[in-house]
């Protein structure tokens, strides 16, 4: 096993790499050694991933991490919902001032531009990898898609990537904590208030073709409710959430 273990953060023992092709991979490698209750991070990241296949791109000076997290399968929206929270509300907590939003169901835009992405995997039967990246120094440019990218520094907040990976995770396993003892729906409000576009006319796309209406709620699973045009409410599992100046630009 190469990599070191830089010691504990809340609930995970850290190990860090160098570079590698992707944080979701090598988590997969080392739980057999290290257990199954661990973060890796990496310096440099060569073949990250995103949603849907998408290319994460690795500047140098971001942060790239994984962490495990063992739940069932029935609550895999929940925790996606609530990843996104908890790295939004560590940017808030970071900068106060920040107009921070999760485009759901957790990418996090920061002064309406894109900060992070998170991507969910299954390493075994109920243990998962959820891999984060993070534009701490720089940001890239999104020719493919109708919005643009940001880091934390472009916006005046300055912290490297080990303090963000800190207060990250801290603020994660505390609203884990908080939303197993009490229930998703008592932190729903807190994800609804940084909600983008939270009522307001949206386009989703799904694997089926495009849905518009209303973005009326999530339920407490943490799929969005789209009240359609003719009055109905549908529950949208996945999808890719896009406002009406984002759809003119698709």
């Amino acid at each position: 096993m190469s990599s070191a273990c830089k010691g504990k953060i809340a609930s995970w023992l850290w190990y860090e790499e160098e570079s590698v092709g992707s944080t979701n991979d090598e988590i997969k490698k080392l739980v057999p050694e290290a257990g199954e209750s661990i973060v890796i991070s990496a310096v440099r990241q060569t073949g990250g991933r995103g949603r849907r296949g998408r290319v994460w791109q690795g500047l140098d000076g971001n942060l790239f991490f994984t962490y495990s997290l063992s739940f069932p399968i029935s609550e895999l929206s929940r925790i996606v919902c609530l990843t996104g929270l908890s790295l939004a509300e560590t940017v808030k907590k970071i900068a106060p001032s920040a107009r921070v939003q999760i485009k759901w169901p957790n990418d996090v835009f920061l002064e309406g531009k894109k900060l992070s992405g998170i991507l969910l995997e299954n390493i075994s039967d109920n243990l998962w990898g959820i891999g984060i990246g993070v534009n701490i120094v720089s940001s890239p440019r999104l020719d493919d898609m109708p919005y643009q990218a940001v880091s934390l520094k472009e916006c005046g907040i300055m912290l490297d990537r080990t303090e963000f990976l800190h207060y990250y995770l801290h603020e994660f396993a505390a609203d884990l904590a908080y939303c197993r003892k009490a229930g998703f729906a008592a932190v729903k409000e807190r994800w609804l208030a940084l909600a983008m576009n939270y009522r307001q006319n949206i386009g989703i796309k799904t694997e089926t073709g495009l849905k518009e209406g209303v973005f009326a709620d999530i339920d407490d699973n943490g799929y969005l409710l789209l009240q359609t045009t003719d009055g109905k409410t549908e529950r949208i599992i996945a999808g890719d959430l896009f406002t009406a100046e984002m759809k003119k630009e698709k």
